[in-house]
């Protein structure tokens, strides 16, 4: 498939009502494993820009002190977006190939690549509401969150060839419920403070 803009309205419309054969026909782009890894990076890159814009557009965070909260810089905001990919592709994988799954990590790679760049997209829009009708803002990102969930579970379930919808929903809720904990013990050994 051609990387045009008309193929990619066509596969955000795909994924958004069909999202295992949008996983499908996004596991089937030829593209090595440099170019998994560079469509990573650049949506870390783009999600850092358009953060950056968000911050310019909303109003100042006000910590409990009273103090504005300074935002993250973009090279932070990347790095994170970055490592958080690179554990969600991790875990889609290793979870569900423990589960009796059959997918590849460089699949995990540009499917997860895939879900960051529908975020953005959410951000853009946020971004325009913001402006516009700032009261639906909330409203849009509990749904982003509910969307990028479920897709998640739908693109998992595609990866390993999984036909539950359920118990890959649960799997990533408890996949996700015992990552934070771990992380947790992991910060709180090393005396940073949650």
């Amino acid at each position: 498939m051609t990387l045009t803009f008309a193929n990619l309205a066509a596969l955000v419309r795909l994924t958004l009502t069909q999202p295992r054969a949008a996983a499908a026909a996004v596991m089937r782009l030829p593209l090595p494993m440099a170019g998994r890894w560079s469509a990573l990076l650049l949506m870390a890159t783009l999600s850092a820009l358009l953060m950056q814009v968000l911050t310019m557009v909303l109003p100042p965070v006000i910590g409990p002190d009273g103090q504005v909260l300074e935002p993250v810089g973009p090279l932070v905001w990347a790095g994170m977006v970055t490592v958080g990919m690179m554990i969600t592709a991790g875990l889609a994988h290793s979870v569900g190939r423990w589960r009796g799954g059959k997918g590849e990590f460089a699949d995990a790679i540009l499917l997860i690549a895939w879900l960051q760049f529908l975020q953005l997209l959410l951000v853009g829009v946020q971004i325009l509401l913001v402006l516009v009708l700032p009261m639906l803002v909330p409203v849009i990102e509990i749904g982003g969150v509910l969307l990028f969930l479920w897709l998640l579970v739908n693109f998992v379930a595609e990866m390993h060839g999984f036909r539950s919808l359920g118990l890959v929903f649960l799997g990533v809720i408890l996949t996700f419920a015992a990552t934070v904990i771990a992380l947790s013990i992991v910060m709180m050994s090393l005396g940073v403070g949650l």
